[in-house]
């Protein structure tokens, strides 16, 4: 058998945008199509499925690791994916890498530069 072990708690994604959002001291993350994040907000993309790769919450998208359930509940008082991610996508800061920069710098939506590659 050969192959790399990915844990349960953890999912690889690619082609991504993360939107971060830092709420009672502790970061947490949704995975979202490059191009839709701005759609969204901007009300002209208004199918949750075509901005979100997954509903899923992460505390490192990059590294596929998942939020807590209990650090869900803590802080949104919740524990429903669907309205979590939401509610870091309209208000968590949009992390963009240096070859996305451009195509977005000229938008008022909160942007975080990032030199990591997506």
């Amino acid at each position: 058998m050969g192959g790399s072990f990915l844990p349960i708690s953890q999912k690889r994604l690619t082609n991504i945008a993360v939107v971060r959002l830092k709420r009672g001291g502790k970061h947490f993350e949704v995975a979202a199509f490059p191009n839709k994040v701005l759609q969204w907000r901007n009300r002209v993309e208004r199918d949750i499925d075509e901005v979100l790769q997954t509903r899923q919450i992460f505390v490192n998208v990059h590294k596929g690791e998942f939020a807590k359930k209990v650090d869900l509940v803590l802080v949104f008082g919740t524990n429903e994916e669907d309205s979590i991610s939401l509610q870091i996508l309209e208000a968590g800061e949009l992390q963009v890498s240096d070859k996305d920069i451009t195509p977005l710098h000229h938008s008022s939506a909160p942007l975080h530069h990032s030199s990591a590659s997506l």
